[in-house]
């Protein structure tokens, strides 16, 4: 006999019958949030990386859209024809063209269907966000216009459309890495953050005192911005200066705000040039590409470890024209440091601040466009087991990373080898010094002479 059982989950779901090999039938209902179209919604629009970044990239289009639309119609405005009112002017509704009704119509429609889609129990969280008020100012004139004509007359600042496309480049560019699965540096946000704030700082001085110079001075696109600029670069000439109360005002509050923003975001810049010097930054493309490198691996640089390998790797001749990239998750020393500034390892040795263990690092080493990689061991390691386990899986982590890159390995401890026998090469430090031993008690004064022969003197 068939025996079924309700599992009730969610009152809003499908039921599934499932039948076991005893013909026993359990109906499962499963929750179907995702399947409602405010879900589906969100899915293209928010959650979904790639037509996220779609629906970003075509609201960036629309709001440059807004910004050249607005140039192009002061541009053909003409000056004799316009009634000389600060508050009125030619390239507002009253003579605005049906592309930009659309633009403004499109871009109205898209913000409320994202408001609607983002809302989580407070209104009063989207409506104050600053890019939902300047949409809503140079959005809603032109849909309330298109039912009442006798406010045609009115201006519009679609020139502040510049700040929505300058949030929506940033989050079209997050959308982007995301998408791509790569992380871009911070640097790189930080600079385009930066471009865009002077862009548009300048875009809205420029379109500001040429509208409100209007009742004075009739200015030009081209004259407001030789002012803006002028006055920005903190030469400022005097030959083109607003005469109206409005437009000074207005240069007023665009100093007072170029002030405040400007100096955070270049202390942000430089906070970030700082420790990017402080890691080393990356090993460059080209010169991976045109040039040999090897990589040094280590755990804590010391200068006796440091001046022992640069110099016995330099000193033969055909290593000359290599490049030592330096991987170390340390800071580096003092004494490091001004070796590394000798003219001699200036331009020929690069520190980078890394773990060996992360393939971030790896990559910005070059590590796979590297001749070779050396991992070495502090020899005077309290404990040797420790040190050994450090390199063991540093040299796994390099060899998952760049298998055809040959692979140097110095382990402090015999029993260890067999870890790392994947190694092109392999030196034992306490295997090497019992046989040195062992070869003294036979031959006396031949750890002598072994140690004078693989030392390097005066690059012989």
């Amino acid at each position: 006999m068939k025996e079924q059982k309700k599992w009730p989950i969610s009152h809003e779901g499908v039921y599934q019958e499932i039948r076991f090999l005893d013909d026993s039938v359990v109906q499962v209902e499963f929750y179907v949030n995702e399947n409602t179209f405010k879900e589906r919604l969100k899915l293209f629009f928010i959650k979904n990386q790639r037509s996220s970044l779609r629906v970003r990239l075509f609201n960036f289009s629309l709001k440059v859209l807004s910004c050249l639309l607005y140039m192009v119609r002061v541009l053909l405005d003409d000056p004799q024809e316009e009634r000389q009112d600060w508050s009125i002017g030619g390239e507002g509704v009253r003579s605005i063209s049906g592309e930009g009704v659309l633009v403004a119509f499109i871009s109205f429609f898209e913000t409320m269907l994202l408001v609607y889609l983002s809302y989580k129990g407070n209104v009063w969280e989207q409506v104050l966000r600053v890019p939902f008020i300047l949409e809503m100012i140079s959005a809603v004139p032109f849909v309330i216009t298109v039912i009442l004509p006798s406010l045609r007359n009115l201006f519009i600042p679609v020139f502040l459309n510049c700040w929505l496309a300058k949030h929506a480049l940033e989050n079209m560019i997050n959308d982007l890495h995301r998408a791509i699965q790569r992380t871009h540096s911070a640097m790189f946000n930080q600079v385009l953050i930066l471009i865009c704030t002077l862009v548009c700082l300048m875009f809205t001085c420029i379109c500001g005192i040429q509208h409100l110079e209007r009742a004075g001075n009739n200015l030009t696109l081209f004259d407001s911005l030789y002012f803006c600029v002028v006055t920005f670069s903190t030469v400022g000439f005097g030959d083109v200066t607003p005469q109206i109360w409005p437009s000074q005002l207005l240069v007023v509050i665009m100093i007072c705000v170029a002030l405040i923003v400007l100096p955070i975001q270049f202390e942000q810049l430089a906070f970030l040039w700082m420790e990017r010097q402080k890691s080393g930054g990356n090993y460059s493309r080209y010169r991976a590409q045109t040039e040999k490198h090897v990589v040094l691996c280590v755990s804590c640089l010391k200068i006796d470890l440091l001046m022992d390998f640069l110099n016995e790797f330099f000193a033969h001749p055909r290593l000359q024209d290599y490049y030592v990239v330096i991987l170390c998750p340390a800071e580096m020393d003092v004494q490091v440091r001004r070796v590394l500034h000798v003219p001699l390892w200036a331009q020929r040795v690069i520190y980078l601040q890394g773990s060996a263990l992360k393939d971030q690092d790896l990559m910005r080493a070059k590590m796979d466009d590297a001749e070779a990689c050396f991992i070495l061991s502090n020899r005077f390691e309290v404990d040797r087991f420790a040190a050994d386990h450090q390199t063991i899986l540093r040299a796994w982590a390099v060899k998952d990373f760049a298998p055809n890159c040959p692979l140097y390995v110095q382990i402090l401890k015999p029993e260890n080898k067999f870890h790392v026998k994947f190694a092109d090469h392999v030196v034992c430090e306490e295997e090497f010094k019992y046989a040195m031993l062992a070869l003294n008690c036979v031959c006396p004064a031949t750890s002598t002479l072994i140690t004078l022969l693989i030392h390097s003197s005066r690059g012989q």
